[in-house]
């Protein structure tokens, strides 16, 4: 059984972590710095303060020879990857030679050295895209060490949520995630219920809910919350109670429905697909013990949030809020978040006023150099297609300047594609291996890193191996 042989993975980690907590060893975690990634350290961290270990945890852009020389001088006895790493298993190898834990949920390499426990559910035949975060991973690692570390489970959830693994029906998590949600709801941890996604749903007034929202990107709307008390005037529907801002918790189940109908004509009278409009329903995260009045209070916005630090060169912050801290991490969180959410929403602005969206023959193409944050580049290429504003049916491919004469490349695929065979990251990573650069991924979320001088033969490239799909 697939699952029985991915939770069995764990007991050699397991135990080569215990016998370094015997041993008061040095443990250094690493972990990526997108939101589950930050959940991720978020979970380690916690495990490691708990089983009192001297650590040292930072969250990194990406996994390199740089990051690997700086671990070889810090000599740390034993060295925990979380959310990245099993791409990189070579160069983990060459120049690791003490005890290495991976854990993550990403394309692996067929690669394997003794000094390396690898636990990936993609290695058991589960799928790592969908149906279990890297945060799930380490969950299921933390419970593996102490079953009463079940209090986690908001963080194994939010990793997920961060990286949109909500596919099932009603926007729902699915696979091993909802063994962690499970635990979550069983435990007064988490509540679920259906109806419109927007960030702060018990609890935002109603206009600043919409407002906030990124995903689905409203046009006009997401980032504005004058336009967004506009919009709600022209319905009909109150922002007030008396004195009290209304939240959308507050809407009577008529003026809900005539919210959604206003804004799904709207949405497509922006030129937003008539399919994109079915992201505004979903499943409603709502994590209990979390202050109502917060951005963490919503799984999918505390999962911003998290993002938002990471992105804007934050990552202590995110991390600091994911290990518990509510007081001056939260407040200086909070800030990023809305700086982040301001730099997304120029970023969309500049694409589509310039009309910057290149049509090859079997891809788009947005060339940002360094019109663009090359750490928000991911977002805005997924914001974009998901609006459905690109009527075609090709992923789309964007590359910003990152550094050192360097582009970070995000690439974002449909899942219909997906259904066809198409693997954006192999594509990723069989393409920047002609450039020498490096890249892999999901196959519907992909990214690389490559030389600037390569952006034109790196494209040309993913354009034709996109092709095949397409031709066979």
């Amino acid at each position: 059984m697939p699952e029985e042989d991915f939770f069995n993975s764990f007991n050699k980690a397991v135990s080569i972590f215990n016998k370094h907590i015997e041993q008061d060893s040095f443990i250094r975690l690493v972990t990526h710095n997108d939101a589950d990634g930050l959940s991720s350290g978020g979970i380690m961290a916690s495990v490691a303060i708990r089983r009192k270990a001297r650590f040292k945890i930072s969250s990194e852009k990406k996994l390199d020879d740089k990051l690997i020389a700086r671990l070889v001088e810090e000599k740390p006895d034993l060295v925990i990857f979380s959310d990245f790493g099993s791409g990189y298993l070579d160069i983990i190898a060459e120049s690791l030679k003490q005890d290495v834990i991976v854990l993550d949920h990403h394309l692996p390499m067929d690669f394997e050295a003794e000094n390396i426990v690898h636990i990936n559910p993609m290695l058991h035949e589960l799928d790592g895209a969908r149906a279990i975060a890297a945060s799930g991973v380490c969950y299921f690692f933390a419970k593996a060490i102490d079953p009463e570390y079940k209090d986690l489970a908001c963080l194994g959830i939010l990793g997920a949520l961060g990286d949109q693994q909500d596919k099932g029906e009603r926007k729902s998590l699915i696979g091993l995630n909802t063994i962690i949600e499970a635990e979550a709801v069983e435990n007064h941890l988490l509540d679920k219920q259906v109806g419109l996604i927007f960030y702060g749903y018990e609890t935002r007034p109603v206009a600043k809910a919409i407002a906030y929202t990124t995903i689905p990107y409203i046009p006009g709307l997401s980032g504005n919350e004058s336009n967004c008390v506009a919009f709600l005037k022209e319905i009909g529907i109150d922002i007030l109670d008396g004195d009290k801002l209304r939240a959308l918790a507050d809407l009577e189940d008529d003026e809900k429905t005539r919210l959604f109908s206003a804004l799904s004509n709207h949405m497509v009278s922006s030129g937003c697909a008539s399919d994109s409009i079915h992201q505004l329903i979903g499943t409603i995260y709502t994590f209990k013990l979390e202050e109502p009045s917060t951005s963490l209070r919503s799984g999918r916005e505390y999962g911003s949030l998290l993002n938002a630090c990471g992105r804007m060169n934050k990552q202590g912050v995110g991390l600091s809020v994911a290990i518990g801290d509510r007081e001056e991490a939260m407040v200086e969180a909070q800030e990023t978040l809305e700086l982040y959410r301001r730099t997304i929403g120029e970023a969309l602005d500049w694409v589509q006023m310039n009309d910057k969206v290149e049509e090859m023959n079997h891809i788009y193409v947005i060339k940002a150099m360094d019109n663009i944050n090359d750490t928000v580049i991911g977002v805005v290429s997924g914001i974009l297609l998901s609006q459905g504003i690109l009527k075609k049916k090709k992923p789309i491919i964007a590359t910003a300047v990152s550094e050192e004469d360097q582009l970070k490349v995000s690439a974002r695929g449909l899942e219909e594609l997906v259904d066809q065979g198409i693997h954006m990251g192999k594509i990723m990573q069989e393409a920047a291996e002609q450039v020498e650069g490096g890249g892999g991924g999901h196959d519907i979320a992909a990214g690389a890193y490559i030389p600037v001088k390569s952006e034109k033969k790196f494209l040309r490239e993913v354009d034709r191996l996109v092709g095949t799909f397409f031709d066979n």
